[in-house]
């Protein structure tokens, strides 16, 4: 059940507690049995608990013998009879009880001519009746309250109503069940299905799980389902044509970006003096959008339920590969490169070798970054059960805490007055995460206490 649910369904039955307890005290408080305009109006003006205690007993009393009415007292616990006498012909309380002083005068009073008399003292109200049982025995009632007994009239209301309330209750939140199950259940639907475009999956639809409704089109909530299908399938093809128009705008970028590059080779070959240097720029400019053409390409844009992970790879063998690669170029910027992991192996499922590409450039972009005879290190741990975790740290001087999350967007530059010659983590970061990700990895940066910049990994273990 969820939160969603349990608030509708409390809130319902909430309610419907007060409605019927409300009705419930109403009834009681205002005397408005089925009787009542039945009664004498000596009879309707008392509204003592004497009073109303004593129409309960004739009430039931009148359809049962005297032997009947003698048994079910006796049955009965005594705080229940303790304020009833029922009197046979001879004067004496069924249950074989002293009468309460000063009823003497009550019952000499009560006739068949005259069957309804009352007197109060002292605080305390004595009723009394005369009835005659239907196996021909006349009985006098009588029934009295004293300033002691407040909660007589909260027992009557709960004598009265216990029965046929707690029914209502159980009625009602039964139909509240029900109707908090339907209701929750369409602003579920709609809430894993936003979780779900939340997450990047705009392939998800939910007009279908409304089918079992008779009617959808008079379902405000089905409306609503059919409605948000029509959204994410805007939105799913608006992202489609997005990521379409990207490839191939770059793709048509590139054949005259290679043209202008031979061109480029060829001037610079016959070119001589000041113009050796202008065309130096050019074709450095032309490198830069050569290699952001190339980034765009590379970077996956496939939903992660089309991306198999159909391969697999030690990260201890492509971390070292790595290192011995870039060994020499790092010598030649005086950085060095360490590798420090405990384990022998660490196989995780990847897709073809994209994982390569993840580790060159977070290892490439450390080389960039760290200053001069320091050293870049490469930490693989398998202290976690579940996952593996590299971390990359250079020595530089990090990057401001608010754009942590930033540098892993596309073409995101810590500082926007620098210039590209520069350098810059560009898309080389951005298609990193999404690699990972597609990956159901985690990818993070963070400062370290004692100066530059770490990149953590996180890959799930490979099940072999």
């Amino acid at each position: 059940m969820t939160r969603v649910y349990v608030k509708l369904f409390i809130g319902f039955w909430f309610i419907n507690i007060l409605m019927i307890v409300g009705m419930g005290l109403t009834t009681h408080w205002l005397d408005l049995r089925p009787d009542k305009h039945l009664s004498s109006q000596s009879e309707m003006s008392q509204t003592s608990a004497a009073a109303r205690l004593l129409r309960e007993v004739v009430r039931e009393a009148v359809n049962y013998s005297l032997d009947d009415i003698r048994e079910g007292m006796q049955a009965m616990h005594e705080n229940a009879t303790k304020l009833v006498f029922i009197v046979d012909q001879y004067g004496q309380d069924l249950l074989h009880r002293p009468l309460p002083a000063g009823t003497e005068s009550l019952l000499s009073s009560l006739s068949p001519e005259q069957p309804f008399a009352q007197y109060s003292k002292d605080g305390s109200s004595y009723v009394g009746r005369q009835v005659l049982l239907p196996d021909g025995v006349w009985v006098k009632i009588i029934t009295y309250d004293t300033p002691d007994d407040t909660g007589l009239w909260w027992q009557l209301y709960f004598y009265n109503i216990w029965l046929p309330l707690l029914i209502s209750i159980l009625i009602s939140g039964t139909a509240c069940f029900i109707l908090a199950k339907r209701m929750s259940r369409g602003i579920d639907i709609m809430r894993d299905a936003t979780r779900r475009i939340a997450a990047g999956d705009l392939s998800v639809r939910i007009a279908q799980e409304f089918s079992s409704c008779k009617n959808p089109k008079r379902d405000e909530i089905a409306e609503l389902g059919i409605e948000f299908d029509h959204m994410t399938a805007r939105l799913d093809k608006s992202m489609q044509e997005q990521q379409r128009l990207i490839k191939d705008v770059s793709h048509e970028l590139r054949s005259p970006l290679a043209r202008l590059q031979f061109a480029l080779a060829i001037a610079q070959q016959r070119c001589q003096g000041d113009a050796a240097k202008e065309m130096a720029k050019i074709k450095e400019s032309a490198d830069y959008l050569g290699q952001i053409i190339s980034d765009i390409l590379s970077m996956p844009m496939t939903d992660t339920a089309a991306w198999e992970l159909c391969d697999t790879i030690d990260l201890k063998i492509l971390l070292e590969t790595l290192v011995d690669e870039y060994r020499e170029t790092a010598a030649c910027k005086g950085v060095t490169l360490a590798l420090e992991t405990p384990i022998q192996d660490a196989l995780v499922a990847t897709h073809g070798n994209s994982l390569i590409g993840v580790f060159e450039n977070i290892v490439r972009n450390a080389m960039h970054y760290t200053p001069k005879a320091t050293t870049v290190t490469i930490e693989l741990d398998d202290s976690h059960n579940k996952y593996f975790k590299i971390t990359v740290r250079d020595q530089g001087s990090g990057v401001p805490s608010g754009n942590l999350d930033d540098i892993f967007k596309p073409f995101f530059r810590t500082d926007e007055a620098r210039t590209r010659s520069s350098g810059g983590y560009g898309l080389g970061l951005a298609i990193s995460k999404r690699t990972v990700e597609l990956h159901d990895g985690q990818i993070r940066a963070y400062n370290h206490a004692n100066g530059g910049l770490c990149i953590e990994v996180r890959l799930k273990r490979g099940k072999f």
